[in-house]
């Protein structure tokens, strides 16, 4: 279960499994938006135009002044059609329909008008109807006639269908091809004369663009191939066609040596050129100033496109005549340079929007977020790539911008998740850490409270002079001092010492210490060695009970000082041994074997030694905080800086020796942040005293 855990896991899996799911059902708005990606990649490489293959001729505005509105009479359009036969075009494609009786021809006169005069009447009914002529005119050339099939039920029709012959190869094609209920033909006159009659089936998709037309359709059970179909084979000369149907729809559909490749319900994804650049008047072709052979060995498409006559189409390239729609899809196939999208796609592209989705979420990292959008980024884009290079160089429709889409949602969703997981962390970080630094607080306020600092320390005895500071670190550490009065007040009990490691640990041991060595003096008085003893004995208890924390010890230096005479003892426990300063001896150094840190060694004898300290002399007491103080250049400020300190330095006053010990540390170390705690201890046998 640990791979569904993390920020927004679940929620880019779901949206992952909802892209995958609205993929497979494909959905109106999820299909509709491949298709305007595909649109706008036809926009970008529109199919080139050949025009010496197709020409369309045009019952335009032009035609329609110069011999009246339509429709025209049939012995018209019959001059019309003689004109283009005299070119010897390879085939006639009419786009128009005839279905009824031209009111025009004469013996539809004589029906219609039965008052006009008997001989008149009589004379009119014996004369050829003008269908006969465009009958007559339509067999001159090889012609296909249109059929419109409708999905409204009629009448069923009383001629027979007679298409052009369909083999089938690989299963029936039938129940996937589209079935219309009813069609609309021309009159049996003229669709004899033809020599095929095809179904204009372009419909457009469901936002009202042609993009797709089909190439056979059924009607009550009969296979029809499309009017552009039934050009091709008509000017191939051809027998028949061939469908091949494989088992999930129709695959291609053969004519000759040509195989043009459809969708499974057997219509052609056109490759649209800008609109055929060649279209001739009908105004013009009748013209005898016209040359026919213009037209020869040309497939000819005769069409209306009066203004309110014709259908405009729309189309991924703009609004078209339907005429051009036919042309285009003609001209592709002998270009072949049609559209395809095998229905393995489908499947690759749900394939690609499961792997980049899952992608997004398991393989880019996204504690370092620049990199995993540069990957997310840069897969987008090779997606995208692929597809435009496959429309571009195989016209391939492949879906690129699916996956891609899925993948930036998945991305976005764990970007964000990740983001706002990372923000509250933080944000729980900076409440712990200021909890810890409000902790931390109060804990150095309790552990200075610990320590005396009132200053001077005792006013009753102005023969002592003493003064200590600590600089504390950031971190609570555990530097302490003391000092007390013992043996009636004739001797003074000081101390300063370093507890290692930083934290609660040390800050505990050292108030532990300073209370374990008060009770040791009030014990021993001044035996040293014994006060050191029993500190170090517990001190190594206290110390043990710590191991969980590392473990911790205290390095330490004592003495008494009679007050009377100046003289002092003293010991340490692995402690930097004092400096004495202020006298005609010059800055001196006390000597001590001393002994390990307290807690580090059981049983240790510490030594004792003896000095004096004469009036007007300066006892300076430091912890390594003052020796082990770094720069921003990691040098350490040492004991030969804090000589040349000490020997600069005022000693008529504790008070002024400690801030000018402590200002020329702070001078040293700068900008660097202070590692641990700086203590001074100065104690001045004030002059008078009693020698």
């Amino acid at each position: 279960m640990s791979l569904f855990r993390g920020p927004g896991r679940a929620v880019a899996l779901a949206v992952v499994a909802a892209a995958v799911l609205l993929r497979a059902l494909d959905f109106g708005l999820v299909s509709e938006s491949r298709l305007l990606v595909f649109d706008l990649e036809e926009r970008l490489w529109p199919r080139s135009s050949d025009p010496a293959r197709v020409a369309i001729v045009d019952i335009d505005e032009a035609s329609l002044k110069q011999y009246g509105q339509w429709p025209w009479r049939r012995d018209q359009v019959a001059k019309l059609v003689r004109r283009i036969a005299k070119g010897h075009p390879r085939v006639l494609g009419i786009d128009i329909v005839f279905p009824e009786q031209d009111r025009l021809s004469p013996p539809e006169i004589a029906r219609q008008l039965p008052d006009l005069p008997a001989p008149l009447v009589h004379g009119l009914a014996q004369l050829p109807p003008s269908e006969r002529d465009l009958a007559d005119a339509m067999r001159t050339v090889p012609t296909v006639l249109a059929i419109v099939p409708g999905r409204e039920s009629t009448a069923p029709s009383s001629e027979p269908l007679h298409p052009a012959p369909i083999r089938q190869a690989g299963g029936d094609p039938t129940p996937f091809l589209m079935n219309y209920k009813s069609l609309l033909r021309s009159l049996p006159e003229l669709d004899a004369a033809a020599e095929a009659t095809g179904a204009i089936a372009a419909e457009p998709d469901d936002d009202g663009i042609v993009r797709r037309a089909a190439l056979a359709v059924t009607h009550e059970g009969t296979i029809i191939p499309s009017f552009a179909l039934e050009i091709l084979r008509t000017a191939g000369a051809e027998r028949s066609v061939v469908i091949d149907t494989g088992p999930f729809g129709v695959e291609r559909i053969r004519i000759g040596g040509l195989a043009i490749p459809t969708d499974k319900r057997g219509r052609a994804m056109l490759h649209f050129a800008p609109r055929l650049a060649r279209y001739i008047s009908a105004a013009d072709v009748l013209d005898p100033a016209f040359d026919p052979a213009e037209l020869q060995s040309q497939i000819v498409l005769l069409g209306v496109a009066g203004l309110g006559i014709a259908e405009l189409q729309e189309t991924p390239l703009g609004l078209v005549q339907g005429v051009d729609i036919h042309a285009q899809l003609v001209e592709s196939v002998l270009l072949e340079d049609l559209l395809q999208r095998p229905p393995y796609l489908d499947w690759v592209e749900l394939a690609l929007t499961l792997a980049a989705g899952l992608a997004a979420i398991w393989l880019l990292r996204y504690d370092r977020p620049i990199r995993a959008a540069a990957i997310a980024l840069a897969t987008v884009a090779a997606l995208i790539g692929l597809e435009l290079l496959l429309f571009r160089f195989t016209n391939l429709l492949f879906d690129g911008t699916y996956p891609a889409l899925s993948l930036l949602a998945a991305f976005g969703v764990m970007l964000v998740a990740t983001l706002r997981a990372a923000e509250q962390e933080l944000r729980r970080h900076r409440e712990a850490t200021q909890r810890f630094e409000g902790e931390l607080a109060a804990a150095r306020a309790i552990q200075m409270g610990l320590l005396p600092h009132r200053f001077p320390a005792f006013p009753d005895h102005p023969e002592i002079d003493i003064c200590a500071r600590i600089e504390p670190a950031r971190i609570v550490g555990g530097d302490l001092y003391d000092y007390l009065l013992i043996d009636r007040d004739r001797r003074l009990f000081f101390t300063i010492a370093d507890v290692s490691g930083k934290g609660a640990p040390a800050a505990l041991l050292m108030a532990a210490t300073k209370e374990v060595m008060r009770e040791a003096v009030l014990k021993f008085g001044v035996a040293l060695d014994c006060i050191l003893a029993e500190a170090n004995q517990k001190t190594a208890v206290a110390s043990t009970d710590l191991q969980t924390e590392g473990g911790v010890f205290v390095t330490t230096f004592v003495g008494v000082l009679d007050l009377g005479t100046g003289d002092i003892s003293y010991a340490s426990a692995g402690h930097d041994s004092p400096f004495i300063l202020g006298s005609d001896r010059g800055l001196r150094q006390l000597t001590t074997e001393g002994g390990p840190p307290l807690g580090a060694a059981d049983n240790f004898l510490y030594p004792v030694d003896q000095d004096r300290i004469a009036p007007g002399e300066v006892l300076l007491l430091f912890t390594d905080g003052v020796t082990e103080a770094q720069n921003s250049e990691n040098a350490l400020y040492g004991h030969n800086r804090l000589a040349k300190a000490l020997a600069k330095a005022p000693t008529n006053d504790a008070r002024n020796l400690v801030a000018a010990v402590i200002d020329d540390v702070r001078r040293f170390v700068g900008g660097a942040e202070q590692a641990d705690d700086v203590t001074v201890l100065a104690l001045r046998r004030a002059n008078g005293a009693a020698g």
